[in-house]
């Protein structure tokens, strides 16, 4: 009797029953665009599932070509948030003040230089340090 109930309920699994997916007919190309996707928060693993039709094993499957084909540096960016955008003006400021210190400085470092070059030329002193050894 009991022989009877399994092959009763298998002749009905029929549209329960999930096909086999063969995981590496899948292009690498593909692997890695998926893996990009969902590295960059494009799609999520359940959006992933439903439009390529992964199966129930697609979390496993993921993770492996995560494992294998995610880069350590993501080149997408997240959108900025108003407090980020603040703070990207500030440091823009910052970077400017920082700019223009640094001209003023590359300014004296020149005047500075030829002064010793006059002071080295008309005084005949040795003011900067010849290179080389000495003799």
């Amino acid at each position: 009797m009991k022989k009877g109930k399994e092959a009763m309920l298998s002749d009905h699994m029929e549209g329960f029953q999930e096909k086999p997916i063969n995981y590496n007919a899948y292009e690498v190309s593909f692997r890695r665009w998926l893996v990009g996707q969902i590295d960059a928060e494009k799609m999520s693993f359940q959006q992933a599932r439903d439009r390529f039709d992964l199966g129930s094993q697609y979390r496993r499957i993921i993770r492996n070509w995560q494992e294998r084909y995610s880069d350590d540096i993501h080149l997408s960016l997240q959108a900025m948030s108003g407090k980020e955008r603040t703070d990207v003006k500030a440091l823009e400021k910052r970077i400017k003040e920082l700019e223009k210190q640094l001209e003023l400085a590359k300014m004296k470092n020149v005047g500075l230089n030829t002064i010793i070059d006059i002071a080295e030329q008309d005084y005949k002193l040795e003011i900067r340090k010849k290179s080389g050894p000495k003799q």
